[in-house]
C-alpha cells in the first residue's frame, strides 16, 4: 500500500479516551484536604510543644536567678566583721545575733541581719530578709522604715508559695545552723504548669549557745 493510502487508512480509525470522573476527582481531592489537614495539626502541636519548652526554659531560669540571689544573701544571716574576736564566749553579746529580730521566721516570711561594712554595729541597711507580696518574691534592704525591693516580676514568674524551716544543732557553747528554703512558681498564664525549687543554705557564721535562739525551739 502507497503511503497516501496508508495515512488515509490511520485517519480513518477512531480512539477512545476515559478521564477522571468527578466523584473520583472529588474523592481524591478530600483524601488530600484531610492529608494536608493531618499535616498542619502535627505542625501546630509540635510549635506549641517548643513554645511551652521555651517557656519552661525561661520560668526555671527565672526561678533559679531568684533562688540563687537568695541563697547568697541568706547564707550571711548574722555574720559579723571578726566573728572569731567578737564571738568568743558563750553570750551572744554582738548586734547581729542577741535580738529578737536578728533571726526570725514568719509564714512565708524570714528576716534577718548581717554585718556587710564588717564594723559590728547594726546600721539601716543591714537588716535583710525576704517575703512574698503581690505574687512577687521581695528582699528587704532596710530596717527602718522597712524597704522592700522587688527579686521578681509577676508578668514572667508568679511566685505562689515560700516556706522555711531553720535547723540548729548544739556544738558545745556554739549553735550552727542550716536553713531549707521552697519556692513554688507558676507561669503566669497558665495555673497548670508549676515549678518547685528547694535549697538548703548553711548559715556562715555560727552563734554562741546562750541566749538560745528562739526559733531553733525551747532552750536545752
Amino acid at each position: 500500500m502507497h503511503p497516501p493510502a496508508l495515512f488515509a487508512a490511520n485517519c480513518g480509525t477512531k480512539f477512545t479516551q476515559r478521564g477522571e470522573t468527578l466523584v473520583g476527582l472529588m474523592v481524591g481531592m478530600g483524601i488530600g484536604l484531610l492529608v494536608l489537614a493531618a499535616g498542619a495539626k502535627m505542625l501546630a502541636q509540635h510549635l506549641q510543644g517548643h513554645r511551652w519548652a521555651l517557656q519552661d526554659s525561661h520560668l526555671h531560669h527565672d526561678l533559679r536567678s531568684a533562688l540563687d540571689a537568695l541563697t547568697r544573701e541568706l547564707r550571711q544571716a548574722q555574720s559579723v566583721g571578726q566573728a572569731w574576736k567578737a564571738r568568743s564566749t558563750a553570750d551572744c553579746k554582738d548586734a547581729f545575733c542577741g535580738g529578737a529580730g536578728d533571726i526570725k521566721i514568719q509564714g512565708n516570711r524570714i528576716d534577718f541581719s548581717r554585718d556587710r561594712n564588717h564594723n559590728g554595729l547594726l546600721d539601716n541597711n543591714e537588716c535583710s530578709g525576704f517575703r512574698l507580696k503581690d505574687q512577687k518574691l521581695q528582699v528587704r534592704t532596710a530596717c527602718t522604715p522597712e524597704v522592700w525591693t522587688d527579686l521578681t516580676d509577676a508578668g514572667s514568674l508568679k511566685m505562689v508559695d515560700m516556706q522555711w524551716q531553720l535547723h540548729c544543732e548544739r556544738r558545745e557553747r556554739w549553735v550552727q545552723r542550716w536553713v531549707t528554703v521552697q519556692l513554688n512558681a507558676e507561669w503566669p498564664r497558665d495555673a497548670t504548669r508549676q515549678l518547685s525549687l528547694s535549697q538548703t543554705v548553711s548559715l556562715r557564721n555560727n552563734v554562741p549557745a546562750l541566749p538560745w535562739p528562739a526559733v531553733c525551739g525551747a532552750a536545752p
